[in-house]
């Protein structure tokens, strides 16, 4: 009887360890963080992403917003998940300048496992349609004969969107005033209301306020023109060195099975080249950009090095 009960358990461990029992994931609902108040380019196109993936895996996938910290607080949170599949997070580019500007309660290349990157976002700097700068360089002359006059919304301090600003105000001596929000949504209305001068960052209504003439683009601040608005150069072109790398991407706790990433990464591709998605991502001006695990644990160490060496330089320091 004794040697019957092993044999049992033994069989049951082997098949809860087999492939045909990894297939069944997931069996339950998956929880997404994203480390954004609603509203901003992380949120809005990890929901249409995961809209779709939660369909091709048979379970939905709910978001849940966790902001604060340029994304940390959500972050922190995904630490202390199990990595069983059933708690992912977005990612976003800000997250690798600000791990240079404080200390962060993890690693950005030890503490998770990258799932599958799905995005480049643009760095677009707006002002409003009635102001009187219709250049970036009519912009800068204007900040420099006026320094503390400009003052500038972002989704928060230490993001990518912060980083641009103040590495154009130190290559050309400026003194421009932050004004950190919790999304691009709430700058973005800060702007609209006139509350602020000048907007770096990518709302849901972005494409939308410059087609309709709200806002007015002045420059991108990413290494390539924007597709829907070829006429506006990037910052590299006007002849400022400022390129900002602002990814997108899924990653989840440390230690995710190769199996439960494999499946994901499945969905998610599949879910990228679908016509759903693909506009979405095209209305809103973001360019669909897919690497596997293995490609994003190396960018994730290239961003890392890279922000690093413009952190240093520009001395810029995150604020409370």
């Amino acid at each position: 009887m004794k040697r019957e009960m092993i044999g049992v358990i033994f069989l049951t461990i082997m098949l809860a360890l087999s492939p045909a029992a990894m297939a069944e994931y997931p069996d339950k609902p998956i929880t997404a963080i994203v480390g954004f108040a609603p509203g901003g380019a992380g949120d809005v196109s990890m929901r249409a992403l995961c809209e779709q993936a939660g369909k091709i895996l048979g379970q939905p996938i709910m978001i849940i917003n966790k902001p604060g910290g340029t994304g940390s607080v959500g972050l922190a949170s995904l630490k202390k998940e199990k990595p069983d599949g059933y708690n992912i997070s977005h990612i976003a580019g800000g997250i690798f300048i600000s791990q240079h500007m404080r200390e962060l309660p993890f690693d950005l290349n030890k503490d998770f496992t990258p799932i599958v990157k799905y995005g480049d976002a643009v760095v677009p700097l707006m002002v409003k349609n009635d102001s009187p700068w219709k250049t970036l360089k009519e912009f800068v002359n204007y900040a420099k004969a006026n320094p503390g006059k400009i003052r500038y919304g972002t989704s928060g301090s230490g993001s990518v969107y912060h980083l641009a600003m103040e590495t154009l105000a130190f290559q050309e001596g400026l003194k421009l005033i932050h004004v950190p929000f919790k999304s691009c949504a709430l700058s973005d209305m800060a702007l609209l209301g006139g509350h602020i001068e000048a907007e770096v960052c990518q709302p849901a209504t972005f494409v939308s306020n410059v087609r309709s003439g709200q806002t007015r683009l002045l420059a991108s601040f990413t290494g390539s023109r924007m597709p829907s608005f070829p006429q506006i150069p990037t910052a590299i072109e006007l002849g400022y060195n400022i390129k900002m790398i602002h990814m997108t991407a899924i990653v989840g706790p440390k230690g995710l099975p190769k199996a439960v990433v494999t499946r994901l990464d499945r969905a998610f591709k599949e879910a990228m080249e679908g016509p759903e998605f693909k506009k979405f991502m095209m209305d809103f001006e973001m360019a669909i950009a897919y690497r596997n695990s293995d490609d994003l644990t190396r960018e994730f160490k290239e961003l890392t090095d890279y922000y690093k060496k413009i952190v240093a330089q520009t001395g810029v320091k995150e604020e409370d």
